[in-house]
C-alpha cells in the first residue's frame, strides 16, 4: 500500500485489510514522504497488529513506492491496495484461491463497487474476465484491470523488473502488457474492492500526462508484437477529460441504481456554478436512468454490497491521538 498524504481515508483502507477472512497476510505500507498525519497513523497501526510493516522514504513518486513495496514483500502473492479504497472482507481469500487453482495465471483482478468521497455507493463496474479480452482492452487504450484490485505473482513482478518509472501514471497498464508475456491475465466477476472516486484522485488530476504516456506505451507494445499502432489510438494532447464533480457522480449513481447517492449529488450539482443547461440535462438523464433501473430491479433483482465500516478502529485511534507528538520518520 503506497501512502502519500492519505490520512483522510487511511484508517478504513488499513482496517479493511486487517479484517480479511484470511489471517495469512502481511501489509507492507510505504510512506512516500507524507507531510500529513499518515506516518503517525501507520506507525500506530503497526503497534496494534504485528502483520503490518511500515517503510518510510522521501517523496519519490508512485512507481518508486510501488517497487519498494514489492521488494519488501515476502509472500509469493502480492496484492495491490490504495490508501483511499476499502477491500471487501473476503477479497484476499477469493483471489488467493483463484491463483492456487490457476497456476498459469500471473495477475487476477476483480470488479469494483465505486464509491464517493463519503463512502456512499455509486455503481458496480466490471472488466473482461478472459486473457484474450483483457489483452484486447489493453491494446485498445482501455483498462485491463482495476489496479488496486490486483493480485500478482511476486516471481513474475521480479522477472519483468517491476514497474517502470518512465511510464509513471500509466505504470499499471505497462506492467499488465509485460506480465502478459509470462502468463494469463484474469478478472473475477464479483466485486473485491470499494474503489473511491473523488476529484483529487490521480485519474482526474493526471489525465493529460496519462494520455501522452499512453501514446508512447501503445507504440512500444505494438512494436513488440510486430505490429503498427493504429493512428486512431494515438490521442492528441488537446483531447481533454471532462472535469470530475457532482455531474460525474450523478451519472454513476443513477447508472448503478443508487437512488440516495443520485439525489445527494444532484443537490450538489444544483448548488454548483455550472451552466443551467448542464444541470437540467443531467437531472433528466438521472431520472430516466433511475426509472429504467427501478423497472429492471423489479424483474431481475439487485446485488446489494455493503461498504465496510470500521467505527472501532476510528474510536481506538481517536483515543490515542491526544498523546501524539511530531514523529521522526525513519528513512529506508
Amino acid at each position: 500500500m503506497p501512502v502519500y498524504n492519505g490520512e483522510r481515508y487511511l484508517v478504513d483502507a488499513v482496517a479493511s485489510i486487517l479484517s480479511q477472512t484470511t489471517n495469512d497476510l502481511e501489509l507492507v505500507c510505504i510512506n512516500d514522504g507524507s507531510d500529513d498525519r499518515s506516518p503517525q497513523i501507520l506507525e500506530w497501526f503497526a503497534t496494534q497488529d504485528s502483520r503490518i510493516r511500515v517503510v518510510h522514504q522521501p517523496n519519490c513518486g508512485i512507481v518508486d513506492a510501488l517497487n519498494a513495496g514489492c521488494a519488501a514483500a515476502r509472500a509469493p502473492l502480492i496484492c495491490r491496495m490504495d490508501c483511499d479504497d476499502v477491500a471487501l472482507p473476503d477479497r484476499l481469500e477469493r483471489q488467493a484461491n483463484f491463483m492456487r487453482h490457476n497456476p498459469d495465471c500471473t495477475v487476477v483482478g476483480g470488479a469494483i463497487l465505486e464509491i464517493d468521497a463519503d463512502s456512499d455507493p455509486l455503481t458496480i463496474s466490471r472488466l473482461p474476465q478472459t486473457h484474450a479480452e483483457i489483452i484486447d482492452n489493453l491494446l485498445h487504450r482501455r483498462a485491463g484491470h482495476f489496479h488496486p484490485t490486483t493480485m500478482i505473482r511476486a516471481a513474475d513482478i521480479e522477472a519483468v523488473a517491476g514497474y517502470r518509472r518512465e511510464f509513471q501514471w500509466v505504470e499499471d497498464h505497462d506492467l499488465w502488457l509485460r506480465l502478459a508475456q509470462r502468463g494469463r491475465l484474469a478478472n473475477l466477476p464479483e466485486p473485491v474492492l470499494c474503489y473511491r472516486q473523488h476529484a483529487t484522485s490521480v485519474c482526474w488530476q493526471r489525465s493529460t500526462e496519462q494520455r501522452e504516456l499512453m501514446n508512447r506505451l501503445l507504440s512500444e507494445a505494438y512494436r513488440a508484437r510486430g505490429r503498427s499502432v493504429p493512428a486512431s489510438l494515438l490521442l492528441n494532447s488537446e483531447t481533454s477529460r471532462s472535469a470530475a464533480g457532482p455531474g460525474k457522480w450523478v451519472r454513476m449513481a443513477a447508472r448503478g441504481g443508487y437512488v440516495q447517492s443520485t439525489w445527494k449529488h444532484l443537490r450538489k450539482l444544483h448548488q454548483s456554478p455550472t451552466r443551467w443547461t448542464y444541470r437540467t440535462r443531467m437531472t433528466i438523464e438521472a431520472l430516466v436512468r433511475l426509472g429504467f433501473g427501478c423497472a429492471g430491479t423489479i424483474f431481475a433483482g439487485t446485488t446489494t454490497i455493503q461498504v465496510p465500516t470500521f467505527a472501532d478502529w476510528h474510536r481506538r485511534l481517536a483515543d490515542h491521538q491526544a498523546t501524539w507528538q511530531p514523529s521522526c520518520q525513519r528513512v529506508a
